[in-house]
């Protein structure tokens, strides 16, 4: 099954989408620190939207973060 994640800060806005079309990448838990690229976030919530009946529709999972400021 095709997974797409959807990371979002605490407002709303979408800050990336990562696509696992081979359904690799764990599902991030509450107060994970995650890292995509340059951004350092700490996961607030994980909500899964499941794909419908069509067995080709991607299951989404939209990750809630909070960012963390970049250390120099």
């Amino acid at each position: 099954m095709v997974r797409v994640f959807r990371y979002v800060d605490i407002s709303g806005c979408e800050l990336h989408t990562i696509y696992d079309p081979e359904d690799q990448l764990p599902i991030p838990v509450d107060k994970q620190e995650v890292s995509i690229g340059s951004s350092r976030m700490r996961v607030e919530s994980v909500t899964n939207v499941g794909s419908s009946a069509n067995p080709r529709a991607p299951s989404v999972c939209y990750v809630r973060v909070r960012t963390s400021a970049p250390s120099n």
